[in-house]
C-alpha cells in the first residue's frame, strides 16, 4: 500500500505546526508563484497532507508535524561522529566524540543534521596561486544531499530504524533504512529516477530544499571528483542503504 497517504491513528489538526505551513506556504508561493487562494485545508487534502476528515498522514505529518516522532520515532535521525577509522575505540572506550539524536518535521531535521556536519568538519588551507582558500572536508553539495537523499527516500514503515550520519576520520556514511526503492540498482541509480515516497519529495521540492529532482546523484559524484575527492561509494542491502563519501584531507 501507499504507507505515505496511511492516516496517522490519534493524530489532529491541532498537531500540525502553524509556523510551518506559513513558511511552507510562502515559499511555496515564491517558488511556483502560485498562492494558496482556497482553504489551507483543502490544499492539505489535495497535497496528500491530510484525508478528507481531518486526520493527518504519514506526508503531512512529516512535512509539517510539530513532533512527528510521538507517532513516528523511526522519522529521527541520529549523528555520530567517531574519534578514528572504526565504530568502536580503543581500549573498550566509547569510539565517538558526539552523538546527537535530532528530531522534528523533515525540513529541521535536514537542516539540524547539515548544521552538524558542517560543525564537525575540518577544513583545510588551499593554496591557490596567490591565494589562501578555505577548503572544507567534503563539498557542502555532496554532504547535502546525502542527506536530503537519506530522509526524502529512505522506508519509512521500518520501524525502530532511524536514518544514521556517521563521521570518521576518513570518511562519511549516511545510512539510509531500506533498500534501494522500485526498480532502482546501483547501475542505473544515476540515470533513474524513482521515489519512495514521492509527496514527501514534492513537498521538500515546493519549499526549496531539493533543487532539480534527479540530478543530485550525478552532480554529488562529479562535486566529489572536481574537489579532488575520490568518488563516493554506494552501498545497498536489502534493508539499507548506504552513500560514503572519503574525505581527502590527509
Amino acid at each position: 500500500g501507499d504507507f505515505e497517504m496511511e492516516p496517522i491513528a490519534g493524530a489532529t489538526l491541532v498537531d500540525f505546526s502553524q509556523e510551518l505551513l506559513d513558511e511552507y506556504i510562502k515559499l511555496r508561493a515564491e517558488r511556483t508563484g502560485r498562492k494558496i487562494n482556497n482553504n489551507l485545508q483543502e490544499h492539505l487534502v489535495n497535497i496528500g497532507a491530510m484525508l478528507d476528515d481531518g486526520t493527518p498522514t504519514v506526508a503531512g505529518l512529516l512535512l509539517f508535524g510539530k513532533n512527528p516522532q510521538i507517532f513516528l520515532p523511526q522519522s529521527g535521525v541520529v549523528f555520530v561522529k567517531f574519534h578514528g577509522k572504526e565504530a568502536r575505540g580503543r581500549d573498550g572506550l566509547a569510539g565517538y566524540g558526539r552523538r546527537v539524536e535530532i528530531e522534528g518535521p523533515l525540513a529541521r531535521i535536514i537542516e539540524r543534521a547539515w548544521t552538524l556536519v558542517n560543525e564537525e568538519m575540518r577544513v583545510e588551507a588551499v593554496v591557490n596561486g596567490l591565494r589562501r582558500e578555505e577548503k572544507p572536508e567534503y563539498p557542502p553539495f555532496a554532504v547535502r544531499e546525502a542527506l536530503v537523499n537519506a530522509v526524502c527516500h529512505r522506508d519509512y514503515r521500518l520501524s525502530g530504524r532511524r536514518v544514521e550520519i556517521r563521521m570518521y576520520e576518513d570518511r562519511l556514511e549516511v545510512i539510509s533504512p531500506g533498500g534501494l526503492p522500485g526498480y532502482i540498482t546501483l547501475d542505473n541509480i544515476v540515470d533513474e529516477h524513482f521515489s519512495r515516497n514521492p509527496r514527501l519529495v514534492a513537498g521538500l521540492f515546493r519549499w526549496g530544499y531539493i533543487e532539480e529532482l534527479g540530478l543530485g546523484i550525478d552532480r554529488m559524484i562529479e562535486e566529489m571528483l572536481e574537489n579532488g575527492h575520490a568518488a563516493p561509494a554506494f552501498d545497498a542491502k536489502p534493508y539499507s542503504f548506504t552513500v560514503r563519501l572519503p574525505n581527502a584531507i590527509e
